[in-house]
């Protein structure tokens, strides 16, 4: 049997029971597939859904451009410094495990309502999956494979560069992965709880008028552009790093 028919079947039935139970349901508190389909057409021809989708794009992968380029050195100067992780890494492990929903009030108060609230709390969902993955995978590195560069005379740059760098790829991806998701949710928190704009902006219009179809519309969108930006990273990562995956599938 190929690998799609399971999946493919499971979704087919899916949308047939949710298509039955929605038809039968109160219109305000219940939807159906049909009637979803019908609003996302609508959204897409009168242009209300690209514009959307336009507004929250930019926050998004500038925050998580961000985190990136914020969340790999960090990552990899905790991992080569003892010092370093007892005095900062507590900080990552416990922003982590926080409600950083809890935190958007602050957000407000110190970058307002545009463009920057989004961008920042974008950037504070998805770095600390990022710098723990790669401190986590630095830590992890043989510690022979650095022996080997000491005897040969190598100087800390380089043994960064040129050993643990390439050998923590596979760990650095996987936090990517992982941060690209909370960036997508990141994204759409923000705009329900500040800006009003975006697909997250959308979302909130549509549900204060009971409009459940139209609701369903852009948070379905913000839920495939995670799965698309997931699956891309992580088929980026499987071509990478056939090896490790198979090892280390999450």
């Amino acid at each position: 049997m190929k690998r799609w028919v399971l999946p493919v079947t499971s979704f087919a039935m899916f949308l047939l029971l949710w298509e039955i139970w929605g038809r039968g349901g109160d219109p305000i508190i219940s939807s159906c597939p049909s009637a979803v389909w019908s609003a996302f057409i609508h959204d897409l021809a009168s242009g209300q859904l690209m514009r959307a989708i336009a507004q929250s794009l930019p926050a998004l992968l500038a925050g998580y451009a961000l985190a990136v380029m914020l969340g790999v050195p960090i990552g990899i100067f905790l991992g080569r410094s003892s010092r370093a992780e007892e005095m900062f890494g507590f900080y990552f492990v416990g922003l982590d495990a926080s409600p950083l929903i809890a935190f958007v009030p602050l957000f407000v108060l110190w970058f307002g309502l545009g463009v920057e609230v989004r961008l920042m709390m974008v950037l504070v969902f998805c770095i600390t999956p990022i710098v723990i993955n790669t401190w986590r995978g630095v830590r992890a590195v043989p510690v022979t494979l650095i022996d080997v560069g000491k005897a040969f005379g190598a100087s800390a740059a380089q043994i960064t560069s040129k050993i643990v760098f390439p050998s923590v790829l596979p760990a650095v991806l996987t936090g990517l992965r992982l941060g690209i998701g909370r960036a997508v949710i990141a994204t759409a928190i923000s705009e329900i709880f500040t800006a009003m704009t975006g697909l997250g902006g959308l979302l909130l219009r549509r549900s204060e008028s009971y409009d459940m179809a139209g609701s369903l519309v852009p948070a379905l969108v913000l839920m495939s552009m995670g799965i698309v930006l997931t699956s891309l990273l992580a088929a980026i990562e499987r071509s990478l790093f056939a090896w490790s995956c198979n090892r280390n599938t999450l």
